[in-house]
């Protein structure tokens, strides 16, 4: 019997047929755009005149991997797919000299041009130039840039996380992690919405904008590609950033390393805010790293594999410092609370793991075949905040994650050549008990103190899964290069939620009274959780494209394209007792066009290239949204109950109820939602760039960006009607009374709907001087001057909690229009890596001055936004921490101007050609700046009129207790071979 298969497997199999088929054919050496390059150009005589049916040998030096083409009647000719490294460009033709170029590093994405002027002689005569492409790139339209392997290992890194490298990208803003976490982006004005990619494939969690699913380390990566603008439709799936971390291949030679860093307490400076004038929090470090790589079988089959070890103190970070005073934990201890629970820092530690392995095989004349597989796995003791928090509160955090890659690329013909990539990934992340957390109920003293037993203690956040199949065809005819191609990713999903009992007193006298037995209903609040915890999902998110490059002359080109996108989100539960939640609408309409056009202004060794691009940019939606609205759907399939001292069946301290008591009514529910005519979020881009070669290895580009934001999700509480008064600036002041007067759908409280009517606008003035590698030393140097506004708090994005980006004014969203938290008015970026070489007659003073290696970060910026919020809930409306004070507009705060400059010396000794030793220091924030941020909301005492009491905080002072790290050093030796 037949069994019908679902259309994921149906989909799934007919690319997989596609692919294997295709590859049965012709020779490819490449792999996808998004993991390699391309170079292309025109061949002339010594007058400028096209030179037709010349053959062009491409050769990749370090591998020894070849590809053959020919011009075409205009001169011009293309590789297309070339695995990154240096190249040598031979071209022969009759009647003309044979012409050597050489010397032409490909990066990530690069279509580099290089143009072949031939002179009239015997081709058995050679003319050998060596010479990279121009570094002003007539080929180029995105804006973006590669960091090369000199960057990667060079710059200082002292986190180990080259994600932070994404804010070296100019129209990037944010701030770096300190660990494995994710860094705070944002790009051409949008929080978080960030493509990570791994050798082309999706390296993005789904459920919120800006996680990763994998961490990585730089032993996993030799280049980092940025792209914030004006990519072509093969790319999608985000209207900020897409950052493309692209792995290690081996080559014909056998090359490796092994390194062990450390870093010691006594390394690094008090941290900002820590009031103990004794102890300081432990802060070691030990990290060993190992890599090889080299041939299988020469030309054909390479290698890569690589390994790193990290075990890390974070106490030192500045949320994990805890805030009870000595004479709090005093009397919390005269009340049975152990003393071993209190200590000045959570002592958050970090054991990872990381693994990779690649292999790159040339099959047959047919066929190649990338294999690449990742694992990391990581333990975290103590893995929680600080603030109020005992150790009694602490849990492990235990994440473990892998991704199996695969890449099979073929030809149909010298002109049609075609790729396919297949990915399967997971993330395992979880919360566990350890031998420091508490038993019996979780005991919160407000303002004071948390104890007693976690309250996320064996959760599941999340388990996900992707199967990703990707298929791109390419035809290049003529003056044109088309591609086309389609994929898919399949995303499951599996949470498991906090199951909690919570006493909540209002002081430490209180709850000894119901610990004594005085009066065990002392309490204000308890609240236990009921039901089932665990919930499943599934998505399949769908992408078509279509583009032409079109070399319309050898200086003018255009790329133009569409690209489609369908977003086949969670099912709904048909059984929800509100009819938005009964089922979730697919957009269907998702279609992007594309337009990129550069043009050379000027040819010769100082070219100037100008290029724009336009085009439509859609956003995945975050599934996030959909777990809530499943969740929280009115079906109280798992929920909070929540009791007062007098409600018929609260416990007796420290008795736990386990259900509900008989004759328990569940209070009217507030829930989530999602809009019946809910829409993808996309962006329309525009942006134009100058750029002008200032000598062969420097060039400075000028730039403009403009992104309009349209159908950014916002949450708004649709069941309040009919408010009762107003606030003196005219938002509306609800009824706390539930009947058909004051609720739209008087069964629920609340109703949080996620609605697609936000909207953006981001304007950017760009500047970047970049040099590439030459005489020793390369660096980048961006300015980037912005404005970016919205009327859309977002609830959806990282580090923020339930409520606090709903909009202040249900029924008036105008009033929430203001700088959006990614606004960041001025931001400056530096980056420099230099070798220096000195030839001194003198022996021993080139002993001193040579084999030392400098790597710099440099950033300054004008602040962060965050938003000012009232302590009280003053429209009524039953949201907490979404009222802004009267008179306060919305991300009107801003932290003082921000400042650092990271380091990193190396000093080599070489044993002989093969071998040396790299001895190296690295500093994160030399210079001990104290450097504020604040990205949630600032909440202050109101009146009951929502007028401030008091005055607001001086953000220009740095008192604010949330600062980035104090300075850390760290030591290290590399041996090298």
């Amino acid at each position: 019997m037949i069994q019908k298969l679902s259309s994921f497997r149906l989909v799934s199999l007919c690319l997989l047929v596609f692919a294997l088929f295709s590859g049965s054919v012709y020779q490819v050496n490449a792999q996808s755009q998004a993991l390699n390059g391309q170079i292309e150009g025109v061949v002339t005589d010594a007058t400028g005149a096209a030179i037709p049916n010349a053959s062009i040998t491409i050769k990749n030096i370090e591998t020894g991997s070849e590809r053959q083409v020919t011009s075409d009647e205009s001169g011009v000719y293309r590789a297309p797919l070339l695995p990154l490294g240096t190249y040598q460009v031979t071209v022969e033709v009759t009647n003309f000299k044979r012409l050597v170029r050489e010397g032409i590093t490909l990066t990530t994405g690069q279509t580099a041009t290089v143009n072949l002027g031939l002179e009239a002689g015997d081709v058995s005569a050679t003319v050998t130039v060596t010479s990279d492409a121009p570094v002003a790139d007539a080929a180029k339209i995105d804006v973006g840039r590669v960091m090369n392997t000199r960057e990667v290992q060079n710059l200082p890194l002292v986190s180990r996380n080259p994600y932070n490298y994404s804010l070296l990208q100019a129209n990037v803003t944010g701030r770096p992690n300190a660990e494995f976490g994710v860094p705070r982006i944002n790009a051409n004005g949008y929080a978080r919405r960030t493509n990570y990619q791994l050798d082309g494939n999706s390296n993005t969690q789904a459920d919120r904008p800006g996680i990763r699913l994998m961490p990585i380390s730089e032993t996993f990566v030799s280049e980092v590609q940025l792209v914030t603008n004006g990519f072509s439709a093969e790319f999608g799936n985000t209207p900020g950033l897409i950052m493309n971390a692209v792995t290690p291949s081996g080559t014909n030679g056998i090359h490796g390393s092994a390194s062990y860093r450390f870093r010691r307490t006594p390394f690094y400076a008090r941290p900002f805010q820590y009031n103990s004038p004794t102890d300081l929090p432990t802060n070691n470090v030990d990290n060993l790293t190992f890599a090889v790589g080299g041939p299988i079988i020469k030309d054909r089959w390479h290698y890569y594999g690589g390994y790193e070890y990290i075990k890390r103190d974070l106490a030192v970070e500045p949320n994990r410092l805890v805030s009870i005073t000595a004479s709090q934990q005093v009397q919390l201890i005269a009340t049975g609370v152990p003393s071993s629970a209190f200590v000045a820092a959570i002592p958050v530690s970090q054991k990872a793991n990381f693994y990779i392995f690649r292999t790159d095989a040339q099959l047959n004349e047919a066929n190649r075949l990338t294999g690449r597989f990742n694992y990391f796995d990581n333990n975290s003791p103590n893995n929680i905040g600080g603030g109020a928090n005992t150790l009694q509160r602490s849990i492990d955090f235990i994440d473990k994650s892998y991704s199996l890659g695969l890449q099979l690329a073929s030809t149909f013909s010298t002109q049609i050549f075609n790729e396919f990539r297949f990915q399967y990934a997971k993330r395992d992340s979880r919360n566990l008990a350890n031998a420091n957390s508490g038993t019996g109920p979780s005991i919160v003293i407000t303002g004071i103190a948390n104890f007693g037993s976690p309250e996320n203690a064996n959760t599941l956040l999340p388990l996900e899964t992707t199967t990703q199949f990707q298929d791109n065809l390419t035809w290049t005819r003529g003056d044109h290069a088309v591609k086309f191609g389609g994929g898919l990713n399949r995303i499951g999903d599996e949470r498991v939620s906090g199951v909690f009992a919570r006493f909540t007193f209002s002081s430490i006298a209180n709850y000894l009274l119901a610990r004594n037995g005085t009066n065990p209903r002392s309490y204000t609040t308890y609240i236990e959780a009921f039901g089932d915890p665990e919930i499943k999902y599934k998505s399949t998110f769908y992408n078509f494209f279509a583009q032409d490059d079109w070399k319309v002359t050898r200086k003018l080109k255009f790329n133009y394209g569409l690209r489609y996108d369908l977003y086949d989100v969670p099912d709904a539960d048909a059984s929800a007792p509100f009819s938005f939640s009964q089922d979730f609408k697919i957009d269907k309409n998702n279609f992007a066009p594309r337009l990129g056009i550069v043009y050379g202004l000027r040819e010769g060794s100082r070219p100037t290239v100008i290029r724009a691009s336009a085009g439509v940019y859609y956003d995945t939606p975050p599934l996030d949204m959909y777990l809530r609205a499943l969740q929280n759907s009115g079906n109280p399939r798992f929920f909070n109950f929540s009791f007062n001292p007098t409600t018929p069946g609260a416990p007796v301290f420290p008795n736990t109820l386990g259900s509900l008591p008989a004759g328990a009514v569940l209070p009217v529910q507030s829930i989530d939602t999602i809009a019946p005519d809910f829409d993808s979020l996309y962006a329309i881009h525009t942006n134009v760039q100058l750029e002008q070669a200032l000598t062969d290895n420097l060039s400075f580009t000028v730039g403009y960006i403009h992104s309009g934001g349209r159908h950014i999700p916002v949450y708004r509480n649709i069941n309040r009607i009919n408010p009762t008064a107003t606030l003196a600036d005219g938002r509306p002041i609800f009824s706390n009374t539930i009947n058909a007067t004051t609720r739209l759908d008087p069964r629920f409280n609340n109703i949080l709907s996620v609605e697609s009517v936000g909207t953006s606008k981001y304007d950017a003035a760009t500047f970047q001087l970049s040099k590439r590698f030459s005489q020793g030393y390369q660096f980048s140097v961006n300015y980037t001057l912005s404005k970016a506004t919205d009327d859309a708090p977002e609830q959806n994005l990282v580090a923020t909690q339930v409520g606090n980006s709903v909009i202040s004014d249900p029924t008036n969203r105008a009033l929430d229009r203001g700088p959006s938290l990614a606004d960041q008015r001025h931001t400056f970026v530096m980056s420099f890596v230099g070798r220096p070489q000195f030839n001194f007659e003198s022996k021993a003073l080139r002993y001193i001055f040579n084999n030392n290696q400098f790597g710099i970060i440099a950033t300054a910026n004008s602040g962060e936004r965050f938003n000012i919020v009232s302590t009280a809930d003053l429209n009524f409306d039953g949201v907490s921490g979404s009222d802004r004070p009267v008179g306060i507009t919305r991300n009107s705060g801003k932290t003082p101007k921000q400042f650092n400059v990271d380091l990193r010396y190396s000093r080599f000794v070489n044993f002989n050609e093969r071998f040396k030793l790299e001895v190296f220091g690295e500093f994160v924030n030399l210079f001990n700046i104290n450097s504020i941020f604040q990205f949630n909301n600032l909440a202050v005492p109101t009146d009951a009129a929502g007028n401030l009491i008091g005055t607001l905080p001086d953000f220009r002072t740095r008192s604010i207790p949330t600062s980035l790290d104090s300075r850390q050093f760290q030591l290290g030796f590399k041996f090298i071979f």
